[in-house]
């Protein structure tokens, strides 16, 4: 599972929007394994901008100033986002041919023109790629202030 703020959702939907007809990308930082939350999302540039709208390089830089501002701490790069000026939020076989970290969650933003030709944000979803077996492995999203509301379960 993925948690997320709103704010940060929106963050990121804005900066695949600003992106587009390109594909935008960040960085996902936070803690966790199995239930992963997300406490920073960190904008980078996308190096392959001029070589069409169909793939992405997230600047090295933005990963190495990443790794060295979580050292020593509990954070960790957890993931990274990009988005799909298509409109779709699955992967595809750029993204499966380019997928070497197993353990990182990605997360994809479909985004597309409106009727007034504007860019907007149309689906958010996660997914773990195994690039060996050639598979993708859906990651539920759930918002942070609404998984707050969920009440304490208790042993009975």
């Amino acid at each position: 599972m993925l948690v997320l703020l709103a704010e940060q959702m929106a963050s990121i939907a804005s900066a695949a929007e600003a992106a587009w007809p390109s594909e935008g990308c960040g960085l996902l930082i936070g803690t966790g394994r199995r239930i992963v939350t997300v406490t920073r999302v960190m904008p980078a540039c996308n190096l392959l901008e001029a070589e069409g709208n169909d793939r992405f390089e997230l600047d090295p830089a933005v990963r190495f100033a990443a790794e060295r501002a979580v050292r020593g701490t509990e954070l960790r790069v957890v993931g990274h986002w990009h988005s799909h000026p298509d409109g779709s939020a699955s992967p595809s076989a750029t993204d499966l041919a380019q997928a070497w970290e197993p353990e990182l969650i990605w997360l994809i933003v479909g985004t597309a023109a409106d009727g007034a030709g504007r860019p907007q944000t149309v689906q958010m979803r996660a997914h773990r790629l195994d690039r060996d077996a050639g598979r993708v492995f859906a990651v539920r999203i759930e918002v942070a202030e609404k998984r707050a509301c969920h009440a304490a379960r208790f042993p009975t």
